[in-house]
């Protein structure tokens, strides 16, 4: 092992670890998940990592791999399964694939790297320790096809990610109709003002209607008072999109809501991670509730993940005639979705009125208007 890697674990901390863990991976990876699960920290992984490197000597890379199949062991053991011989192929290929990446990385210095992590200090790395990680991702840790986020980037007040025990997740469709707009900003500020966190894509029509019917509840009257919005990327937080919805992000910020992903910057939100990203929004949930959704809406996988999760899900009905209500016509017939049946009633899919958690200092408060609080959608 090289001077400046011994030099990097010795004083690497656990978000530090975490962040070089999801560089390794650049997205949900089952294998990064049973290490986690079978080590004792992120720190026990990557230094695995590091010493079976190729730059290591023979004795290094010998006991890095055997730490590393320990830990993959135990964690696909915790998991109920058993280490197969296909599962150690994968495995092989896939640290491989780790070890180019940390090879390729711009230093080795602890410093350098945290301030390349969080951008100079303008994003904040929460990890599973941390007072504001949201537990219900910790449902994506029981099971074997499923995989946990290693840590969360955040722009805005991470206090929002545990400001509500059962935050609800408003989705939809892109293209959606005055009828969905009207549902979803509804839904969305009556949930505010039951002290309720809104969680969505932040992508245009539902998500982008949902969060600023949260901005702008929120900005009316105060953040000690209303739920918090949050909306979770695809991509890292300095590839937010779409750029349509550019005073939208900055409005959440600004309103004491978060921006998050579980990938690094510079990563890009290529199609199949919005995907990934859908087991977010619905593990963050209590209860998810789509609003209008096309037959083929990504919004139905986060519908798909929101049962397997064992969540509320419930689905807005809709005119029998518009391809726009079909999804959600088409859950609730299949039994998959409860109806909802009426949007300024929250109780129906939310747990009990509450204050807000991570209360904003009165000093931080907004004066009644956010920066954007007059903004349209």
């Amino acid at each position: 092992m090289t001077d400046e890697a011994h030099t990097l674990l010795g004083v690497c901390d656990d978000m530090l670890a975490r962040c070089l863990l999801t560089h390794c991976i650049d997205d949900a990876d089952i294998m990064m998940a049973a290490l986690l699960k079978g080590a004792t920290d992120a720190h026990e992984v990557l230094t695995g990592l590091v010493l079976s490197m190729d730059r290591a000597t023979h004795t290094e890379r010998d006991e890095g791999m055997r730490m590393l199949e320990r830990d993959l062991a135990l964690g696909i053991a915790r998991w109920g399964c058993t280490l197969r011989p296909r599962s150690r192929a994968r495995f092989s290929q896939s640290v491989e694939r780790w070890h180019a990446r940390l090879a390729a990385l711009p230093t080795w210095d602890a410093d350098m790297l945290r301030a390349w992590f969080t951008k100079d200090g303008a994003l904040r790395v929460v990890t599973p320790t941390d007072d504001v990680w949201p537990h219900g991702l910790d449902d994506l840790d029981v099971r074997s096809d499923y995989a946990p986020p290693v840590c969360l980037w955040v722009r805005g007040d991470a206090r929002a990610l545990a400001a509500c025990s059962e935050p609800l997740a408003v989705v939809g469709s892109r293209g959606m109709n005055a009828y969905g707009r009207e549902v979803t900003a509804t839904l969305a500020a009556q949930a505010c003002l039951g002290g309720h966190t809104v969680i969505s894509g932040g992508a245009m029509g539902v998500d982008a209607a949902a969060h600023w019917s949260a901005v702008h509840t929120l900005a009316s009257l105060s953040a000690d008072v209303c739920g918090r919005t949050v909306a979770v990327f695809a991509g890292g937080l300095d590839r937010m999109g779409p750029s349509c919805n550019g005073r939208l992000f900055e409005a959440i910020e600004t309103n004491h809501g978060a921006l998050i992903s579980e990938l690094c910057p510079d990563t890009a939100p290529l199609a199949h991670r919005f995907l990934l990203r859908n087991r977010l929004i619905a593990a963050m949930a209590g209860s998810v509730v789509v609003t209008q959704a096309r037959l083929r809406s990504g919004a139905l996988n986060t519908a798909r993940w929101a049962n397997e999760l064992n969540r509320r899900l419930y689905a807005v009905p809709g005119d029998v005639t518009s391809p726009s209500n079909a999804g959600c016509n088409e859950l609730i017939r299949n039994q998959q979705a409860m109806l909802l049946p009426d949007a300024h009633d929250v109780g129906e899919c939310c747990h009990a009125r509450h204050a807000p958690g991570g209360a904003v200092p009165p000093s931080e408060a907004p004066d009644g208007q956010g920066a954007d609080g007059t903004a349209s959608e």
